[in-house]
């Protein structure tokens, strides 16, 4: 039997655990190179129960939903650095003219 659940539902649950610590992360080492193994020991330091591959997964997932950014440094030596993200700009209101009557 596999060791870990591999659900939606824990999939999820372990998100919303996870992604918190790893924004932490990011804003605490914005600019500054880490390997990706100082990701995963500050994870796992705050939550020792998560698969060893889950904070590698869940960067990728918020790197891909735009809450982050980052880019690879060395990845043979899993050597990356945070990158500040752009708030994304509000759709602006278009004038009535643009809509049919």
């Amino acid at each position: 039997m596999n060791e870990y659940n591999d659900t939606p539902e824990e999939r999820a649950r372990v998100y919303s655990r996870i992604a918190p610590l790893i924004m932490t992360f990011s804003v605490d080492n914005a600019g500054k190179q880490f390997h990706a193994e100082d990701l995963r020991r500050y994870v796992l330091a705050v939550e020792p129960e998560i698969a060893p591959g889950s904070p590698d997964r869940i960067l990728r997932a918020l790197r891909q939903e735009g809450r982050l950014d980052y880019v690879v440094i060395d990845r043979r030596n899993s050597l990356y650095q945070f990158r500040v993200v752009q708030p994304k700009p509000s759709p602006q209101p278009q004038p009535s003219y643009f809509f049919r009557r």
